[in-house]
């Protein structure tokens, strides 16, 4: 009997949905697969820390995703610990180390994730470099009840940074004895694998340098990331007594552990900075009331640099007043010039030597710069008859010509 050609597609089609059908099971049933996502130091995966020797209770966080299309039940990590790393605690006061950590992550659904969070500490004499750890997963899926237990490697890094000075800066660029509020900038670059946490510089200031306020000397930085530059900020006065040339201070650092260690030298250059001598105070000594006093003193430079603009300002104190500032322009090196100015003593200042400053202001290699010297002038009340001279002379004066005028009277009467 032949089959027509309807008739046999039909037949075949049948056939080829049997055959399907026989292959296949009715349904499939799903399973669990957790895996390791990511593996990172610290809490958050976008500011992730370096892990250095020596450090203690650091979080190495492990996340756990699960890549099947069914929950895993009662997921369980082990993570086997190698040198340098432990796992330290504390049972009845006595701290005992273990060379694994268990943790149980409970359910993960198909889908999701969970960070596992290992608290760990590396010995301080471990090689900085990438170590594997084997990490043990046991759990099970939700339609199965065979237990899976698998082991997957786990890669940590311990790196070292390494902090170095790359460039220093003053400002101004000059600076010389005497000089206050000295900005000084340092950049430092951390040329190590790993970040630096907790950063903190301080400067060595040693006589003739000193800090300008409370902790200028010192600044944090926090972290500096690996091949990282940060800028730090001191300020510093130098002292006036301090000699020109060349000079170095001492840049330390810590990492929050308390202990100071040398990063480098900070080399600075003191200029020569122009010194004065006053000489040929006149007059030596005043007396209270004095008006209209010329008072001059010689301005030697002798330093040997020249020094312009010079202006040499009279700061006495509150009994003296006038014209107390002249300018002498440009003095050369050993040159001299005398300045004056002209006081007003006030008749209630007290008798003894006062202190007179004489601030000096000039420009030096296009700095502003200033000293100011000491010198002494004696008060003293003149004695009596001298104080009242004038006055004792007008006196006589007047009776002179009294009786003057009394005797000629006399002697037109008797006429």
């Amino acid at each position: 009997m032949k089959l027509n050609k309807t008739a046999t597609c039909l037949v075949l089609l049948l056939i080829c949905i049997g055959v399907d059908a026989w292959a296949k099971p009715a349904f499939s049933i799903g399973t669990a697969q957790i895996v390791i996502s990511s593996v990172y130091w610290g809490d958050s995966i976008t500011s992730p820390i370096s892990a250095r020797p020596g450090d203690v209770n650091v979080p190495l966080s492990i996340v756990l995703a699960n890549g099947g299309d069914d929950v895993a039940r009662g997921v369980t990590a082990r993570l086997d610990l190698v040198r340098p790393f432990t796992f330290d605690y504390y049972q009845n006061g006595e701290r005992l180390s273990s060379s694994f950590v268990s943790i149980t992550a409970g359910d993960i659904q198909a889908g999701q994730s969970q960070r596992l969070r290992f608290i760990l500490s590396i010995a301080s004499n471990a090689t900085e470099g990438i170590y594997r750890l084997s990490l043990q997963l046991s759990y099970s899926s939700a339609r199965e009840l065979q237990q899976v237990v698998v082991r997957q490697s786990v890669d940590v890094p311990v790196w070292r940074g390494k902090l170095n000075i790359q460039r220093v800066a003053t400002l101004p660029e000059k600076i010389y004895p005497g000089s206050v509020g000295v900005l000084l900038r340092v950049w430092i670059v951390n040329t190590g694998q790993g970040a630096e946490q907790d950063v903190e510089l301080r400067l060595t200031l040693e006589k003739p340098f000193k800090a300008s306020s409370s902790s200028s000397d010192k600044i944090f930085l926090g972290t500096v990331p690996s091949y990282q530059v940060s800028m730090a900020e001191f300020h510093f006065d130098v002292d006036d007594a301090a000699k020109y040339g060349g000079c170095s201070l001492s840049l330390l650092y810590t990492t929050g552990t308390g202990a100071l260690s040398l990063m480098g030298r900070v080399d600075l250059y003191l200029e020569q900075k122009v010194r004065f001598q006053i000489t040929g105070v006149n007059p030596e000594q005043i007396s209270p009331g004095d008006v209209g006093v010329t008072f001059s003193f010689s301005v030697k430079n002798t330093g040997s640099v020249a020094a312009k603009s010079v202006r040499v300002q009279l700061r006495p104190g509150n009994y003296f007043s006038g014209t107390l500032t002249d300018f002498l322009g440009t003095l050369e090196p050993g040159e001299q010039k005398t300045a004056f100015a002209t006081l007003d003593v006030d008749g209630k200042a007290p008798e003894g030597d006062q202190r007179i400053d004489l601030r000096i202001d000039w420009t030096q290699d296009e700095n502003s710069l200033y000293d100011t010297i000491a010198v002494s002038l004696k008060v003293r009340r003149q004695p009596f008859f001298i104080q009242y001279a004038p006055q004792l002379v007008l006196v006589v004066l007047a009776i002179a010509l009294l009786t003057y005028y009394r005797r000629r009277r006399q002697k037109t009467r008797t006429k």
